[in-house]
């Protein structure tokens, strides 16, 4: 791809999407995204993005995202949803969506394809999953982001990238911000006895990854996107409590309380509009031993695009917090803003 290309984008309203417009826009592309709700783009608002009203669920709409695009950039999906239909619609049918408006409508485009590591699923052994590894996902959530991919791999002589983010932090982001707004009030939950290992990405690196993956083209290749730093829990709580000016206290969680707040959430979701934010399912994923991968080839292929440890990235996630007014130093509460609902 040569900068001055348009990249057509999914999902740029949302947390990852706008840093991977903010990405492609510094690097030079030219971006046309996607907006449900074009008067309200979100984070694309002081961006110089074009936007088209659309939505992936809507197949009708994204023939004019697409058209005479060199690349096309899907980054939309749900992360919570009542039911596995709900995920299906929106995480299988929508990649499904965007390939059949590529045929039509460019033919010759890359697309890229933010997945998760989901898809894949954890770590069985507590040895690195690998991009080549069957597939064994835990929730429909994963499973759904699986028939996305097969979506996009099962497209005859389509030019494609897939990338499965591992968990996503940085500036923006509003679900493991929880644990950050925990530290500003005085306490950090240490979960399932701090024994379980995950990796994790700086935002900036994934969309990062993103561009490595369109300068290198489309091969018809899958690549996991997390930083190579393994965390325990305990490791992550610890980082975090170094945070505030004043120390909070670690306070274990058990697996048990997990478990049991993920079944009571997922209970009184029935009597609530919108999708559950925690359920059993999300409890399940959370408590799994291990969701390691390898990530070798990833850096190798894509310009080492995970530069930024959990320490640091933790530290400049804190401070975009604190210079936002969504937490505060000392304990106080988080306003509600424009940018916070």
């Amino acid at each position: 791809m040569a900068r001055g290309d348009l990249v057509a984008l999914t999902g740029g309203t949302g947390f990852v999407g706008s840093h991977v417009a903010d990405a492609l826009l510094a690097a030079g592309y030219r971006v046309r995204a996607l907006a449900r709700r074009p008067e309200d783009p979100g984070w694309l608002k002081d961006a110089s993005a074009e936007i088209v009203p659309g939505d992936v669920r809507r197949p009708e709409s994204l023939e004019a995202l697409v058209a005479g695009a060199s690349a096309v950039v899907h980054v939309a999906g749900k992360t919570s949803a009542r039911n596995e239909a709900e995920y299906m619609a929106a995480n299988a049918a929508g990649p499904a969506n965007v390939v059949a408006a590529v045929r039509k409508s460019a033919p010759d485009a890359h697309v890229v394809l933010v997945s998760s590591q989901a898809a894949g699923g954890p770590s069985l052994n507590g040895a690195p999953v690998r991009a080549a590894d069957p597939p064994r996902p835990v929730s429909s959530y994963g499973r759904s982001k699986l028939a996305g991919e097969e979506a996009v791999r099962n497209e005859p002589g389509l030019a494609f990238t897939i990338l499965r983010p591992s968990a996503v932090y940085g500036p923006r982001e509003t679900a493991i911000r929880d644990l950050f707004v925990a530290a500003s009030r005085g306490f950090v939950p240490v979960l399932a006895g701090g024994t379980p290992r995950i990796q994790m990405v700086y935002v900036d690196d994934a969309a990062r990854a993103v561009l490595g993956a369109l300068e290198r083209g489309g091969r018809g290749e899958t690549f996991f996107v997390a930083h190579p730093e393994v965390l325990e829990y305990r490791r992550i709580a610890e980082t975090l409590a170094t945070l505030p000016s004043r120390r909070p206290r670690l306070v274990p969680i058990p697996a048990a309380a997990i478990r049991a707040a993920g079944s009571l959430a997922g209970v009184l979701s029935t009597f609530r509009k919108g999708p559950p934010i925690f359920n059993a399912e999300k409890a399940n994923e959370l408590l799994q031993r291990a969701w390691i991968c390898d990530v070798s080839d990833a850096q190798l292929a894509l310009g080492q695009p995970f530069r930024t440890d959990f320490a640091v990235g933790a530290r400049l996630t804190w401070e975009w917090y604190l210079e936002r007014g969504w937490i505060s130093d000392r304990g106080g509460k988080i306003p509600v803003t424009g940018d916070t609902k």
